[in-house]
């Protein structure tokens, strides 16, 4: 597991109308994607507004990401999935990338699971 705090230094934290930069903290990142650092931010950016828009908080304390086998597409796509710690609860996304026609990729995210607890007994 590594700190990456390019990528946290990226993601904006939205606090009423005031917006600041997350780089007081760094995220916790484990497994393998193929999202450049901008790319990844851009990413965690989005997953921290959904966080805050449907649960109330976008701290995002881990991001474990993985590329999904099979997902490569013949134009260069392909899937990945990303489990967060975000606010104290788990929360699953499927992220997709493509290359886009005006340079850099394109991407959606989806959210696979709602917010599940941490730790279950």
């Amino acid at each position: 597991m590594k700190f990456t705090a390019l990528i946290a230094a990226a993601i904006v934290v939205t606090a009423g109308v005031a917006s600041q930069p997350a780089a007081a903290y760094g995220i916790a990142t484990s497994g393998r994607t193929m999202a450049s650092s901008q790319l990844a931010a851009d990413v965690l950016t989005d997953i921290s507004r959904y966080s805050k828009a449907t649960g109330g908080c976008s701290f995002i304390y881990s991001a474990d990401m993985r590329i999904v086998p099979g997902s490569f597409t013949p134009r260069g796509g392909h899937a990945e999935i990303w489990t967060l710690n975000v606010c104290a609860a788990k929360q699953r996304f499927r992220v997709t990338m493509w290359p886009s026609p005006r340079g850099g990729s394109d991407y959606t995210v989806q959210p696979i699971t709602g917010r599940m607890p941490l730790h279950t007994r």
